[in-house]
């Protein structure tokens, strides 16, 4: 893939929103159409197309239309100034006859989804997000172990972040990186991360020495969470004590240290395989490592949970605060409301109440949290893990098998367990071995059952009205689905019910804020730890350049 196609996906992966794109390898692609000026009529399809087909069609159109596949571009135009959103607003037609065509033929809007001709297009043929897919000759060029990766927002817009690449370490050797960011109220913490966490971390390794400490080097590692939480937290401070009410420089320089985010990065020494893993918050990265006893792969946990059900969280937290019992709810595991203990931002875990009533009236800023007294509460620095990584050809055996790490944040790990999702990585590894490289030319690939009635609950699907329990369920290994050649997106779709088709065609159904009733914000990145470069003759021009 060119250089500009790349960019052109990553900056589509990581903008504010949340958007239902094909990936390139789907049938269906954004078309570009330019207008430079409304029709004057509408142009409806003629009699001689069968009805079925012309309501299949307008289906299609509709699910297009609904999640934003085509794009419509404009020209110099009057049209080109109006405010349309996501949508087109324009109703030109010439006659009676052609608007009664249209109000005949124009699916509702729902009734696309119901269709099974589309729901068949669908799952056969779209990916339920857009993602990447590193082949191996894309991460020699790029000289960083392929990595598989997608992104869903269940808020609109979308609070997840991610970043990867490649980046000097110790003595100034090059270190691979991998970082998910998972934001709350609000996108600008995540955001910031996604532009400074990895460069801020890699400057404090590139002081070191190649032959450092794994003490050191975790010292930096630290020290760089910190110090950026520490700018992004006084720069807000100084600009809103020092500026008047409704200053724009005061507002941009508050947005990161209002809303909040989660930080989980991994950094890889490919010179000596080592892998530290630095978490702030509860995203999760997990191993999948080989085990020749048992005949598959196990799940070797890299970080922990850092939320009020973390006794080590429980009894940092009490120590610094010993006369607040009641400052963690042991029923939820929140922290004053809060989810996580440790995060970047978060101004209402960090600084004092009359501060914050002053942001409160003077920036349209939250309220202070009920019953904070002594803060901070939250920190930004991380816990570290160091793992040594098995490349698949380390021992010398041709049954030696290669580590892979999956980083996700919450919205994964709410709906799957860690040991579920390495077994299907496995199960993924799998038929992607016996489709020689491609899932989808597994001869044991299932065939994908269509749902027929829409009045049946799903397996596992619970709910309970009297109760005020909304619709609930969990990722069961009986309903594994492996059917995408993007292991990410595999993990997504089981994460969403699997062979339980009905399940997951109603949350992609589902549109706007709504969407976050259903499933969070879901950032996964699969790596595989493998040695490609045997295998993959390495040319000049890489995956992003």
């Amino acid at each position: 893939m060119s250089h500009a196609r790349w960019r052109a996906a990553l900056r589509q992966l990581n903008a504010p929103r949340s958007r239902i794109v094909p990936s390139r390898n789907h049938i269906l692609t954004r078309y570009r159409s330019t207008f430079n000026k409304p029709p004057t009529r509408v142009e409806h399809l003629q009699s001689r197309f069968p009805t079925k087909t012309v309501t299949f069609l307008l289906a299609l159109g509709a699910a297009a239309y609904y999640f934003d596949i085509f794009e419509i571009q404009f020209g110099d135009h009057w049209t080109n100034h109006l405010d349309t959103g996501d949508g087109l607003p324009f109703h030109f037609y010439k006659t009676v006859e052609d608007l009664d065509q249209w109000l005949a033929l124009a699916p509702g809007f729902g009734e696309w989804i119901t269709n099974p001709e589309a729901q068949a297009l669908i799952m056969e043929k779209l990916s339920l997000e857009t993602g990447f897919t590193m082949t191996e000759k894309e991460a020699v060029d790029a000289d960083i172990p392929v990595t598989h990766g997608v992104r869903f927002g269940g808020n609109y817009p979308c609070e997840d972040f991610y970043a990867l690449g490649t980046s000097p370490g110790p003595g100034a050797q090059k270190w691979s990186f991998w970082g998910v960011f998972d934001g709350h109220a609000g996108w600008s913490t995540s955001s910031m991360l996604q532009m400074k966490l990895i460069p801020y971390v890699s400057r404090a390794l590139s002081t070191l020495q190649e032959s450092s400490s794994p003490f050191a080097i975790a010292n930096s590692i630290a020290e760089a969470f910190t110090r950026l939480d520490s700018e992004i937290m006084t720069t807000a401070k100084q600009m809103a004590s020092w500026h008047p009410p409704a200053s724009a420089g005061a507002i941009a320089a508050l947005a990161p240290a209002l809303s909040g985010s989660c930080a989980l990065l991994a950094c890889f020494d490919p010179n000596s395989s080592k892998l530290r893993v630095a978490c702030t918050g509860d995203s999760r990265a997990v191993l999948g490592r080989w085990d020749p006893v048992k005949k598959k792969y196990i799940a070797k946990p890299l970080s922990v949970d850092q939320t009020g059900y973390n006794q080590s969280e429980i009894d940092r937290l009490t120590k610094e605060h010993p006369d607040e019992p009641d400052m963690i709810d042991p029923s939820s595991g929140r922290l004053l409301g809060f989810e996580i203990t440790r995060a970047f931002g978060d101004h209402r875990l960090k600084w004092d109440n009359e501060l914050i009533k002053q942001i409160q009236y003077k920036f349209w800023g939250t309220a202070p949290r009920p019953n904070s007294k002594t803060p901070p509460y939250a920190t930004a620095e991380p816990v570290i893990t160091e793992t040594e990584i098995a490349r698949g050809d380390d021992a010398g055996s041709g049954e030696a098998k290669a580590d892979f790490m999956i980083l996700a944040s919450d919205g994964l790990w709410n709906l799957m367990s860690s040991e579920h999702a390495v077994e299907l990585v496995h199960l993924w590894l799998e038929a992607r071995e016996r489709g020689n490289g491609k899932v989808t030319n597994d001869p044991q690939r299932p065939r994908i059952p269509i749902p027929g009635r829409q009045d049946i609950i799903e397996p596992g699907v619970e709910y309970d009205v009297e109760g005020k329990k909304e619709t609930t369920w969990k990722a069961e290994s009986k309903y594994d689905l492996i059917d995408d050649d993007n292991a990410a997106i595999c993990l997504l779709k089981n994460a969403w019910g699997g062979s339980r088709l009905g399940l997951v065609l109603g949350i992609w159904a589902m549109n706007g804020p709504r969407r976050r009733m259903a499933v969070d914000d879901t950032t996964i990145l699969v790596v595989f730890f493998d040695r490609a470069r045997g295998k993959v003759k390495k040319e000049k021009k890489g995956w992003f350049w």
